[in-house]
């Protein structure tokens, strides 16, 4: 199993990986998506979660907008919209990724959410 936490060199990190961490960027909202998928695909993409970001007052990373996380599946926490971003852990397990977010809204909370792939936008 591969840990990449942001800000800290642990070996072979995704391309797509904010490195340098998210801290203090805004969640503007998340979006959901499910797909109607060709059920002969060997990895058919059923579903994706873009989460919207303002990261402009970000400590380190101010390039990233948003985040496409496919054939996702929340697994614990709360509505992440008009919270802050305060840190985060990007797990390998098999052939899937599992990310950790740290959010603080009213009242600090972990988000977590497993999925096959991301593609990250940066302005």
């Amino acid at each position: 199993m591969g840990v990449y936490r942001s800000g800290v060199d642990s070996g072979e990190v995704p391309q797509w990986y904010w490195l340098r961490g998210l801290h203090d960027a805004l969640v503007l909202g998340v979006e959901t998506q499910e797909f109607a998928y060709d059920v002969t695909q060997r990895k058919p993409v059923r579903n994706c979660m873009v989460i919207r970001l303002d990261a402009r007052g970000a400590l380190f990373d101010t390039s990233v907008t948003a985040i496409r996380l496919y054939n996702y599946r929340v697994l614990q926490g709360a509505e992440l919209k008009g919270c802050h971003w305060m840190q985060d852990r990007l797990r390998r397990e098999k052939d899937k990724f599992i990310l950790d977010i740290i959010a603080l809204g009213k009242d600090e909370f972990q988000y977590t959410v497993r999925f096959d792939f991301a593609e990250v936008e940066r302005k």
